[in-house]
């Protein structure tokens, strides 16, 4: 498979892993404030908040860090566990160093992220045939 199309692909399987785990996080802050009511914000006004920011920073760290680094990885045959962990945890752990909070949440999410991305993309990725991929040009051998 060419860059492009590993590309294509871990980008929206990594924006799709993403927009998942934004509307979990959503959820979660909308039982947090359910629970514990504030008068700035409404339940609509926390969801609203974390689902946005989520999917905005996650959206341009994903598209701009993370899809083109594991496909890089992926296409060269070096994705693993670990190294999805790895990289979904790099901005989490870079944000750290300016928001303790917020750099936890995102090392969290980015963690999940990756994994999930790693679980769809590499599971059809099989190197053990030849570049055109065709079964017959392994049996030849």
């Amino acid at each position: 498979m060419k860059f492009s199309r590993h590309l294509a692909k871990v980008e929206l399987v990594a924006l799709v892993s993403l927009v998942v785990v934004a509307a979990v996080l959503a959820i979660c802050a909308a039982i947090s404030m359910s629970l514990h009511p504030s008068p700035e914000f409404s339940v609509a006004d926390s969801v609203e908040v974390v689902f946005g920011y989520m999917l905005a920073l996650g959206g341009v760290t994903v598209a701009v860090f993370v899809a083109p680094l594991y496909s890089i990885l992926l296409s060269s045959g070096r994705a693993s566990w670990p190294i999805a962990f790895a990289v979904g945890a790099i901005p989490g752990a870079v944000l750290l160093f300016f928001s303790f909070f917020f750099g936890l949440v995102s090392l969290a999410c980015g963690v999940v992220v990756a994994l999930a991305t790693h679980a769809v993309c590499a599971s059809g990725s099989n190197h053990s045939f030849e570049a055109d991929g065709s079964a017959a040009a392994q049996l030849k051998r």
